[in-house]
C-alpha cells in the first residue's frame, strides 16, 4: 500500500510540472519551411521548438512571454558580412570589421556568412579570435586574391 501512494505522490508531481521551458504567446509566426503564416503560439523546451499550436496552456510552461502584435520567425541568415580584421591593421587601414555578436541577435540573425574577409594565411587567427568565440553561427568564405 505504502509504494502505491509513493507512486501517486511521484506522478502527479510530474503531471504539475511545466512541458516547456519557454512559451511564446499570440505572435505572427512566419515559417516558410512549415506554410506557417499566421499569430500562434510557439513552445520550447531544450532549445528547440516543441510545438506550434493555438492557445497553448501558459500552464505548460516555465516562462512565457507575450509576444502579441510581433513577429516570430526562425533565425534569419546575413549572407554577406566582414568579420575579421587583421591585427594589428596595416597602416593606413580601417577597420570595417563587424562584431558577430553585436547585434545579430536582436535582429533575428542567428548565421553570418563572411565573404572573403579572410585568406588561408590568417583564417586560423579569424577562426581562433572570432568565429570560435561567437555566439552567432559563423560561416566564412576564404579571399583567395
Amino acid at each position: 500500500m505504502r509504494s502505491i501512494l509513493i507512486f501517486v505522490a511521484l506522478t502527479s508531481s510530474l503531471v504539475a510540472q511545466p512541458h516547456f521551458d519557454l512559451l511564446l504567446k499570440g505572435g505572427h509566426v512566419i515559417d516558410p519551411k512549415n506554410a506557417i503564416d499566421r499569430v500562434t503560439d510557439v513552445a520550447i523546451a531544450s532549445g528547440r521548438i516543441a510545438r506550434i499550436a493555438e492557445n497553448i496552456p501558459e500552464s505548460q510552461a516555465q516562462r512565457v512571454i507575450n509576444v502579441k502584435g510581433l513577429y516570430v520567425t526562425p533565425g534569419l541568415i546575413d549572407i554577406h558580412v566582414h568579420l575579421y580584421a587583421r591585427c594589428p591593421l596595416p597602416p593606413g587601414a580601417h577597420d570595417e570589421a563587424v562584431d558577430p555578436d553585436a547585434f545579430s541577435f536582436r535582429s533575428g540573425i542567428t548565421t553570418m556568412v563572411d565573404a572573403g574577409s579572410s585568406g588561408w594565411r590568417g583564417f586560423p587567427d579569424f577562426r581562433d579570435r572570432i568565429i570560435n568565440k561567437a555566439r552567432t553561427r559563423v560561416l566564412a568564405f576564404l579571399n583567395i586574391v
